[in-house]
Formats: structure tokens, sequence, C-alpha cells
């Protein structure tokens, strides 16, 4: 991870990586560690090796329209073309040991922004966003908190029935369950806002958004609606998570797991459904028959 941004960085934030040389800037640092083919050509017509000498603010004497483009500062006001306004950063941040944009020798971690987690609770994976969390719940152990939705979910962050030490588990808002997998950031935004961030750890079938940050991880396969184990967490359960090692798993003996599994099958009908009110237009009651999972992209099979 060669660049970090808010809400992953405290330091650094969007406009910084302009200065800091942007995208081409990110590009050279790969391109200089032998991680990219810069022989490729772009729509310009200059190969991504050319571009990236033609846009590179760390060279001895850096080309002026580089320059021009890179200290193009925020202006506070909306315009559409990047320096068509008069505000400029005095100096650019060329710095590749502790700036915005580092090389791959400084680089913030090795590995990169994502992880895959296994584990009884998620056995054909899940995903979380190791750049947006703080290395100190890389492992964590903590008690279920469980909630059939989304609204649901921000409902207990709020009334402060989640507290340190918790993992909000959230079912039943996977493709399949939601349906359509709504982005959960209402109840990421409410646990960071009540100071959880480092303290609580988020799961569920439903998806996040690239300004996630804290222990929150999605994609939860199967899911809850598809007769996923997720679907079998109680309150109070232990849940373990493992960045390092990459695991996910439900602290309970594998004959409990299939006892709760007879007990959810046994509604006949109602198994594997959430208790919630939640209209569903025909349109996305269709669409839950026939959408994979998450691990499959979460497409129609047809």
């Amino acid at each position: 991870c060669v660049c970090k941004v808010a809400p992953n960085s405290k330091d650094y934030h969007i406009q910084d990586v302009n200065r800091a040389g942007g995208i081409m800037g990110i590009l050279k640092e790969l391109a200089d560690a032998g991680l990219l083919d810069t022989s490729v050509y772009r729509a310009d017509g200059l190969t991504l090796a050319e571009a990236i000498n033609k846009y590179d603010i760390t060279k001895e004497v850096p080309d002026d329209e580089a320059l021009d483009i890179y200290s193009s500062a925020p202006g506070n006001k909306r315009n559409l073309v990047m320096g068509s306004q008069n505000a400029r950063y005095k100096e650019l941040d060329s710095d590749r040991q502790n700036g915005c944009i580092r090389s791959v020798e400084h680089a913030y971690t090795k590995d990169g922004g994502l992880a895959i987690l296994k584990g009884n609770i998620a056995q054909n994976g899940c995903v979380v966003k190791t750049a947006g969390v703080d290395e100190s719940v890389w492992k964590f152990t903590g008690n279920a908190k469980v909630f059939h939705s989304q609204d649901d979910a921000c409902m207990g962050i709020l009334k402060n029935e989640v507290v340190a030490g918790d993992v909000v588990v959230i079912q039943y808002e996977g493709p399949k369950g939601g349906p359509g997998m709504q982005e959960m950031l209402y109840p990421t935004s409410y646990i960071k806002a009540k100071r959880l961030g480092e303290k609580c750890a988020l799961i569920t079938d439903g998806r996040f958004s690239g300004g996630t940050s804290g222990l929150s991880i999605g994609h939860i396969s199967p899911e809850a609606a598809a007769g996923g184990n997720i679907a079998l967490v109680r309150d109070g359960d232990t849940i373990e998570i493992d960045i390092p090692n990459r695991t996910i798993n439900l602290k309970i003996s594998d004959e409990e797991l299939n006892n709760r599994r007879a007990e959810e099958e046994a509604k006949g009908e109602n198994a594997f459904k959430p208790l919630r009110n939640r209209r569903v237009s025909q349109a996305l009651q269709v669409y839950s028959h026939f959408v994979s999972s998450a691990d499959k992209g979460a497409i129609r099979i047809i």
C-alpha cells in the first residue's frame, strides 16, 4: 500500500494525492518497483512509461505542465477543469519516504488494502479493507450483537445497545436477502461517531463503500438468506477475527452449529428469512430468486 488518505489516514486527504503527483505519481512508484508493464499504450498515444516520465514531479527538472497540474490547490468553488482556479500550492510533496505517496520500499504496508477471510461464518469468504483497520484490532474477539437489517443495527448503535467489545452482526442484507446488497454506510458511521471504531467490529452479508473505516467485514458468503452460517449467529456468541491469518470464526461446536441449522430448517417456508417488515418491489423479488452469492459476483443466474 503506497498511498493512504482519509478515512484510512489522519494525515492526508484526497487533495494531498494531487499535491504529491496524483495517480501518475502512484504509478511511477509501482513502475520503479517493476510491478507494471509500462510498454502499453494509453489513449493519448503515449506509452505508460512516457506518460509517467512526462508527469513525474520527482525528477530533477519536472515538466512545466506537470508542475502546473499538481500545484493546483482546492479553490473552494465548483469548477470542471483542474487548475482553472487561481489557488496554488506553494510547494509539492515529493517526499517518497514519509509523504502522501510513498515508494514501495517505504510503503505503508507490504500487503494490499483488502483481505479475504474464511471460516465457519464465511465458508466461501468475506472481505475486509485492511487499509482502514487499525493494526491494534487486526486480531479481535468479541460478543455478537445480532440485527436483521441495517435500520435495526443503526437504532441499536444510536440507543447505546452496542458497547466496546461487541461484534455487530447484520444479517439478511446480501444480494438475495436485501434484496440487492445495499451499502452498510450508516452503521459504520455511527460506530465511529460513538468512538467505538477501534473497540468494536461489524460483520455483514451486505457491502461497504470505499469510504468505510474500522473493523468492518462484508460480503460474507454464503449469505444468511441462502442458508449461510451467518444466519445462525445469536446474541452473545463469541466471534474471533484474525486478519493476519485470514480467518473469521464463530466459537461454538460443530454439534451446536448443526443443531441450530436443524432448528432453522424446521421452520419450513420461513427458514432463513429475516424478522422484519420491508416492502420489496416485484422486480427485486424476481431478482432475489435468480441472484448468485457475493463471492460469485452477485450476478443473476439465468
